[in-house]
């Protein structure tokens, strides 16, 4: 599965990357998985909504050149691989790009994109906070004609409509993955589940996927909280679940920002045993994964979210209306794999990784 991964996935990652210079049909490159189309409520077949607020904002051709804003839930090494998706997607054009992290915050989401809003930008991109406040932000720049992006949609929600184009993470497909690694790989006990941020769909829809693979399997989820993508937070989530569960044989955590902390604790407390599984990745946590202290990812490229949101954003400037989801592929890589599905699907685009460094 690993190898048809890395083929597909380095086809269908390159295409996304070129589909600004291809013209229409940009976002169906990215992945032949892309599904309904922008003007059609996401969750259902057929059902046009042609009309609704977001599609006033496709079909006629906005600015080719001005500014693109991008808000990031927050400052990691993953918001950094998602911006340099973004800087990708700009390559060859006119546009210029201003970013600004949100701090974990739903109201400084909002006020981000109303400033944005305020400077004037062409398009807005948008890494959710959360769904809430993301679709509000989304909803004021479609008042003003702005098109906006969703590089992590979780899921159906009300707030589709203000949004020309999502990258789709399914997440409980992603959990589903994990669990079903545990059940091959770990001994039935207990697990300590560190969360990203509660109320962005994300996380929960993470738990939902775990908590099914491991019905009825031995696996007892004793400690789950959030640690909110913050690798301190995270160490302090994992050290109070063995104060409390001394005999704690499993850590899954839902970034790699948080999990890289929680190698680092784990090698200090020199408990090489605990099968330690994370989801993403960055350059820190790969090299984690050559060690005891991080077992496995459900890996996908954060760049590959970032590349897929300012694409639609992008195409609907053309006066395109482009797929409105479109799948980002997941997988379980390990020591053994992690390489050669990086390789083929890059968490960052290298070329841009000094311009994300000081954001």
């Amino acid at each position: 599965m690993n190898e048809e991964f890395t083929n597909i996935g380095r086809r269908r990652f390159l295409l996304g990357a070129a589909g600004i210079a291809l013209g229409g049909g940009l976002l169906a490159a990215c992945g032949s998985d892309a599904k309904t189309p922008v003007g059609t409520t996401a969750g259902t077949t057929g059902g046009s909504t042609e009309g609704s607020t977001a599609a006033t904002t496709a079909g006629t051709a906005g600015p080719q050149e001005g500014l693109i804003g991008l808000t990031l839930n927050g400052l990691n090494d993953y918001t950094k691989g998602v911006t340099t998706g973004v800087y990708k997607a700009l390559e060859g054009t006119k546009y210029t790009l201003e970013v600004v992290q949100v701090n974990y915050d739903a109201a400084q989401e909002l006020s981000a994109a109303e400033a944005f809003l305020a400077k004037g930008v062409v398009g807005l991109v948008i890494q959710p906070n959360t769904a809430e406040s993301a679709g509000a932000a989304a909803e004021k720049a479609v008042a003003k004609g702005v098109p906006a992006g969703n590089c992590i949609w979780p899921g159906p929600s009300d707030a589709d409509k203000f949004f020309v184009g999502v990258a789709e993470i399914d997440s409980v497909e992603g959990g589903r993955l994990i669990g079903e690694y545990l059940k091959a790989n770990a001994t039935p006990g207990k697990v300590c589940v560190v969360q990203g941020v509660v109320g962005q769909g994300f996380s929960e829809r993470i738990d939902e996927g775990l908590d099914k693979a491991l019905e009825g399997s031995g696996f007892e989820i004793v400690v789950r909280e959030q640690g909110f993508f913050d690798r301190t937070k995270a160490v302090g989530v994992v050290e109070q679940a063995f104060q409390a569960h001394p005999d704690l044989g499993i850590v899954v955590a839902y970034s790699a920002s948080m999990s890289n902390g929680i190698a680092q604790w784990l090698k200090d407390q020199g408990k090489d045993k605990v099968l330690h599984v994370s989801s993403d990745a960055d350059e820190e946590m790969v090299g984690w994964m050559k060690t005891p202290y991080l077992k496995a990812t459900r890996y996908y490229s954060s760049a590959q979210t970032g590349l897929i949101a300012a694409n639609a954003v992008l195409a609907t400037l053309r006066g395109e209306k482009p797929q409105f989801r479109t799948v980002v592929e997941q997988v379980i890589a390990t020591s053994d794999t992690i390489d050669k599905i990086v390789e083929a699907n890059p968490y960052m685009f290298m070329d841009y990784k000094d311009k994300v460094q000081n954001i």
